[in-house]
């Protein structure tokens, strides 16, 4: 039955128009792949049959990880997806003209062996995952994939190629592969990371003890902290030494500003993009900067605890 979607009057067969109010029917009506009866453009469910158009829409999970699990071993594919991994995170962090130079560590360093191993505990545990539950399981998949290339390529990236990234990272980074949001202690976690012994920019810690208009500049400038929140530290990047201008992280979130730029802030829970450039960072497309070896550290704590984000939604 056709019906015409301005009057919903019954249509006679065959007709362009409505004959009751000349509207046009055909160009204005979309069809129920169900039981092939017109309905209006603007129907969520079909008028004949009670079909819900919007349920046409495809819910197949496409992973970030490809893998044939038709194929009897796993390891050559789970090696390819790593070294993929490495490539996007040399061209994300680092200089992606020295690729081949970080492939050719992965050959001559002791790290190879390392690998081989874990590769094979990856392989194995991903096979087995997929075989007892398929395609419903690839989100959980892809989730322990990333989980564990981020832990490899932490441990490759600080251990044996310091030398090409140009920065020497705090090995307390790898303490905290295995953290997990709730169960590790936040601020502990944040100094292993920023590492500030080996920094020159001046960070306040005891708040007590700071200069009282330096706090209240930082205050009034750009930490704009709720009532509970606790604050870690206040880092200044002014070029006065005032703290107008900085950053500084609580225990849930990251509030800034640069020269020259309006003050912004993001809380973990908000955290939907991290992304490393030239001489910044963008955090869910927000301008961040510091010097270069901090851009890289928080690039890379900010890359953690947006994962600790995706953990939680996929327990929820």
């Amino acid at each position: 039955m056709n019906v015409c979607p301005k009057c919903a009057v019954e249509a006679i067969p065959g007709a362009k128009f409505c004959h009751r109010c000349g509207d046009n029917i055909i160009e204005r009506t979309k069809t129920c792949p169900a039981c092939h009866g017109d309905n209006p453009l603007s129907s969520v469910f079909c008028h004949h049959c009670g079909f819900h158009f919007d349920g046409q829409k495809s819910t197949v999970y496409h992973p970030k990880y490809p893998i044939d699990y038709n194929q009897p071993d796993l390891t050559g594919q789970v090696k390819a997806l790593f070294f993929a991994s490495l490539r996007e995170r040399v061209d994300q962090e680092h200089d992606i003209l020295r690729y081949s130079e970080f492939v050719e560590r992965f050959y001559q360093s002791k790290f190879k062996e390392v690998y081989e191993v874990r590769s094979a505990q990856i392989s194995t545990d991903t096979a087995t995952r997929y075989n007892r539950f398929g395609d419903a399981a690839l989100p959980e998949i892809d989730r322990r994939l990333e989980h564990s290339f981020e832990g490899l390529l932490d441990y490759f990236i600080i251990q044996f190629c310091s030398d090409l990234h140009g920065f020497v990272l705090p090995e307390a980074i790898l303490r905290h592969e295995q953290a997990r949001p709730g169960k590790t202690d936040l601020k502990t976690m944040i100094a292993d990371y920023l590492d500030f012994d080996h920094e020159q920019e001046m960070v306040y810690t005891n708040f007590v003890t700071m200069q009282s208009d330096y706090l209240a500049n930082a205050c009034k400038n750009y930490l704009f902290a709720q009532r509970r929140e606790k604050v870690f530290f206040i880092l200044d990047l002014s070029i006065k030494g005032n703290c107008k201008e900085g950053f500084a992280m609580t225990d849930k979130g990251l509030y800034w500003k640069m020269p020259f730029d309006k003050a912004k802030s993001i809380q973990y829970v908000d955290i939907e993009s991290v992304k490393k450039e030239k001489e910044w960072i963008l955090f869910n497309g927000e301008f961040f900067t510091a010097n270069a070896r901090l851009n890289l550290k928080m690039c890379k704590l900010m890359k953690k605890l947006k994962g600790w984000k995706e953990m939680e939604a996929s327990n929820a």
